[in-house]
């Protein structure tokens, strides 16, 4: 039992392999949400649930079998499980959080002046999209996926810029969002495209990029490092912008229902896929 995923050189394997340190970090977020009252009866059950499954999602991508195959075997693994974290999990942890957590957030001038500018939704976009370029740059993956600590930094830094780019759009209650209406769906629409030259870059170059995974055991014979690296960039294009997209159809039609609201915008507390927002009334 290893405490966090790398490669480490060795033959494919499905026998079960669990992650210390995947298990023990959400283990602790979990009992802290507990004990912050996430999960108390007068919460609606769709924050309950949002939450719920916003930590199996992290937990599904930083445990076996998903972040092995990521960190020493196929890309496309790698690009499966930023899709699950930082585009469907940290929305729905953030819908679900804690009111306690909003409150604290904004509890003292410094951590408010803090909260204003990692909100500030320019720089919110540009620091999160240049985290998930740093990430996904084979000088940076090769040698850092090698070792436990460096595949560590690689997951941390992806996660920490999933809760970014929401921030602005969707941050705990009873925070406000800085973006509602029309401007948090252009927000969205440019998260949606501000990582595109990542994926094209893997699409048509004629050689794979990263050395780890070429170099890596095959875990399927006809499964070689260029298709990989092909359906990896297909995965973080599409998926990854049907994600986002359906984020921006919900916020749409909510907006359209509302007779498409004042300039400021209907005022979202924030919305997960295949969730109804709550308002502020």
């Amino acid at each position: 039992m290893r405490w966090w995923c790398s490669n480490d050189g060795s033959n494919w394997s499905w026998t079960w392999k669990p992650y210390i340190g995947a298990w023990a970090i959400v283990a602790a977020v979990a009992v802290w949400l507990w004990r912050s009252g996430a999960f108390r009866s007068e919460v609606p059950a769709r924050r309950k649930v949002s939450l719920a499954l916003g930590l199996v999602l992290i937990l599904g991508g930083t445990d076996w079998p998903l972040s092995t195959l990521g960190a020493g075997y196929v890309v496309s693994a790698q690009m499966v499980r930023q899709v699950l974290i930082v585009m469907i999990a940290c929305p729905l942890v953030l819908y679900g959080a804690p009111e306690s957590l909003g409150r604290w957030l904004e509890a003292t001038p410094r951590r408010r002046a803090v909260l204003r500018i990692a909100t500030q939704p320019l720089l919110a976009l540009v620091v999160s999209v240049s985290l998930l370029f740093a990430v996904s740059a084979p000088i940076l993956v090769d040698p850092l996926v090698t070792s436990q600590l460096g595949s560590f930094a690689l997951d941390l830094a992806w996660i920490s810029a999933g809760f970014l780019i929401w921030m602005p759009v969707q941050p705990p209650s009873p925070m406000v969002p800085r973006l509602r209406g029309p401007v948090a769906i252009v927000y969205l629409i440019g998260v949606s495209v501000a990582p595109l030259p990542v994926a094209f870059f893997m699409t048509w170059s004629p050689t794979p990029i990263y050395s780890v995974y070429e170099l890596a055991p095959r875990v399927w014979d006809t499964f070689d490092a260029q298709s990989d690296q092909e359906l990896a960039a297909a995965i973080f294009q599409v998926a990854g912008g049907l994600v986002i997209w359906a984020q921006i159809a919900v916020r749409f039609v909510r907006m359209a229902g509302r007779g498409g609201g004042s300039a400021e915008g209907p005022k979202f507390r924030g919305t997960l896929v295949g969730a109804t927002p709550a308002t502020d009334g």
